[in-house]
């Protein structure tokens, strides 16, 4: 009995001496098998990604391991059995997970190559662009170039159309040599400063201001002499105009007063009170031809229209035309007084009687900056400008009169322009010089003669009959007396 269970411990211990090399050799077995595998795995992912098929599995096929034989017990079937689905298993995860490195590895090196190719891309784009901007930018220095070319033969073309302007305007005061102003008299000195001068009817008396007061003149062929002065302003005149029917006359000031001055015997003159519808200076006087209506210009930007009575020595106010947008410098009737003419610092308007003779808004026209305004016929009328273009327009048909080039100092309003239709003239200041001017047949304007005062501070007037020229100037503190000699 002993003998026998011996035995039996015998193969026991023989049996599992042989299952743990079995196990063992197994083991062996199955790491080469699996590294044979793995370096399979490997070759297949060598090859694109898009060559591989499905039939990876159908090539592995698990490992043969030796058998060993017991007479009693054969295990070696059994363990096989067991192991293989564990090794197919592990063989399909090893697989798949070699699958999933493969494609990341696959896209991985696909989005290196795209964003290589796109960056040599963005590299030749950026190249292509540096070439178009430098060659805009040459570009763009050629038409800078001949931009500055461009103005460079502008300007030189209107420096000789200036120059050539000049040189015709001095043939042409050539060709006008009989058309002069003759020196007569300027002896009458004048330290405050005279704004406005004008005549009676038949030119024997000459009223001018000196600063505030009213100064009485007796003229007589160009002399004059001094007969009486007058205080009823408390600023400085501005503006005078004189009836050419009665000996009266008319003044206003800087502080919004307008007087009217009458003749009671040869040396006396009496002024009415004061007339205060301005709430500002007053630029700018006119009668009408029939003297029973006065017109007034305010730096308040009205224009004020009044009721004219001599006999009385008295205004009356009637209305106002308010559509000004600055200062109101100077007025003008159209020859059959159906139209006025009103010129601010940067428009003119055109006023029309309408029912009752009342005056109302015509036209406005916003123009560039200019003083003075004057209708020489029924439809046309002179504009000067006061800055440093030297032109005088006439409207409707864009002529204009080139005068002699100054671009020292602006133009002043108070020298208004005088016209006189019998002897076909017209008397303009600007800046410097006083122009003799005449309408031509065919509509042109000549330059009969000019007078340079060297000085824009000159302020006066041409008798009515236009043959002198009477005017005080700042620079020599005096007054001058011309005749103009006419053809």
């Amino acid at each position: 009995m002993q003998a026998q269970h011996s035995t039996s411990s015998q193969i026991i211990q023989y049996t599992m001496t042989k299952i743990e090399e079995s196990f063992f050799e197994i083991g062996s077995q199955i790491e080469f098998s699996f590294a044979e595998i793995d370096k399979f795995i490997d070759s297949i992912f060598l090859f694109p990604f898009e060559q591989v098929t499905h039939t990876i599995e159908s090539k592995l096929e698990l490992p043969q391991f030796p058998e060993f034989s017991m007479s009693e017990i054969d295990y070696s079937q059994q363990i096989l059995d067991s192991l293989k689905p564990l090794v197919n298993q592990i063989t399909k995860n090893r697989i798949e997970i070699k699958e999933q490195k493969g494609t990341q590895t696959f896209f991985e090196q696909k989005i290196i190559e795209e964003k290589e190719e796109s960056n040599k891309e963005k590299n030749i784009l950026n190249m292509e662009i540096d070439s178009q901007n430098q060659q805009i930018k040459q570009s763009d220095s050629i038409l800078n170039e001949v931009k500055c070319i461009k103005n460079i033969i502008s300007k030189q073309k209107e420096v000789l159309q200036v120059e050539n302007e000049q040189k015709q305007l001095e043939q042409q005061l050539m060709m006008n040599e009989q058309f002069q102003f003759q020196l007569i008299y300027d002896s009458s000195q004048q330290f405050l400063q005279c704004y406005a001068i004008v005549f009676n009817k038949d030119g024997s008396i000459m009223i001018t201001a000196d600063s505030n007061l009213i100064k009485i003149w007796n003229f007589e062929q160009g002399r004059f002499k001094l007969s009486n002065s007058y205080t009823g302003h408390t600023n400085p005149i501005y503006c005078l105009v004189c009836s050419k029917k009665t000996n009266n006359f008319i003044s206003g000031c800087s502080y919004y007063k307008i007087i009217c001055w009458q003749q009671i015997n040869q040396n006396e003159w009496k002024c009415s009170q004061p007339f205060q519808q301005h709430s500002d200076g007053v630029n700018c006087l006119l009668l009408n031809k029939q003297e029973d209506q006065l017109i007034s210009g305010g730096l308040d930007y009205h224009i004020i229209v009044w009721q004219v009575d001599f006999m009385k020595n008295h205004l009356a106010y009637l209305y106002s035309l308010d559509n000004h947008s600055n200062s109101v410098c100077s007025l003008s009737f159209n020859q059959s007084e159906t139209l006025l003419a009103s010129c601010g610092f940067h428009e003119f308007i055109i006023w029309e009687k309408g029912l009752q003779g009342k005056l109302k808004l015509k036209y406005k026209q916003d123009v560039s900056s200019g003083y003075k305004i004057h209708f020489i016929n029924d439809q046309q009328f002179i504009w000067v400008t006061k800055d440093k273009q030297n032109e005088v327009f006439q409207q409707n048909s864009n002529k204009t009169i080139t005068l002699i080039n100054n671009n020292e100092c602006d133009d002043d309003f108070l020298f208004p322009i005088i016209h006189n239709k019998d002897r076909n003239v017209i008397l303009v200041r600007h800046k410097h010089h006083i122009y003799l001017i005449r309408e031509l047949k065919d509509g042109i304007f000549n330059i009969l003669a000019s007078l340079n005062c060297q000085t824009p501070d000159t302020y006066g007037t041409m008798t009515n009959n236009g043959q002198y020229l009477v005017f005080w100037d700042q620079k020599q503190e005096k007054y001058s007396s011309y005749e103009i000699l006419y053809k």
